[in-house]
């Protein structure tokens, strides 16, 4: 077994993340040193901006590939079962910013970002906050194992009674199958 104290050049990675950035930053300086002050920190000041938000975008990538971040239920509800809302709500907001992304790249400026899209992205979000706002209401609608009553009205002869099935709702085990 390995020395849960022994540290792995994946350790190190995020220190010579940042040494590459301030070196970028001094790169910049020096460079640019016939531009006016005012001019320089408001480049310096865009760089570090750019490259922090590279680095915690960096940092989030690392965890997920070291495994330190689970992505298994990204797009599931709290019982299991896939979310619509939130897969919407994904792949809208991927295909938007790659495609803004492009934008920019082969424009090299800031687009206006047009009303269509700002009005997607927000029926997303809402559909992903009302599917919360009804799960938080109800709360047993989303965990498994729960006990619910289920009235099954039939149409039967006056004064019989109706019939009541009892549901739980949980996962199906490996085991339960093989059971006969």
């Amino acid at each position: 077994m390995s020395d849960p104290k022994r540290q792995s050049w994946l350790d190190w990675v995020p220190l010579a993340c940042f040494f590459l950035a301030l070196a970028a930053v001094v790169i910049v300086l020096v460079r640019d040193a016939s531009s006016s002050p005012l001019d320089r920190l408001t480049i310096v000041v865009g760089y570090v901006i750019l490259i922090l938000l590279f680095f915690f975008g960096f940092m989030v990538l690392f965890a997920i590939a070291r495994g330190n971040i689970d992505l298994s239920m990204l797009l599931s509800e709290a019982g299991g079962g896939a979310s619509m809302s939130r897969f919407q709500l994904l792949l809208f907001t991927i295909v938007i910013a790659f495609s803004l992304f492009l934008i920019i790249l082969t424009s090299k400026k800031l687009p206006d970002i047009p009303a269509g899209i700002l009005t997607l992205l927000g029926i997303s979000a809402s559909t992903y906050a009302v599917s919360k706002g009804i799960q938080a209401s109800n709360p047993d609608m989303s965990k498994p194992g729960t006990k619910k009553t289920v009235t099954v009205e039939e149409k039967r002869a006056p004064g019989e009674a109706k019939s009541e099935v009892n549901v739980t709702d949980a996962p199906a085990s490996k085991d339960e199958g093989s059971k006969e």
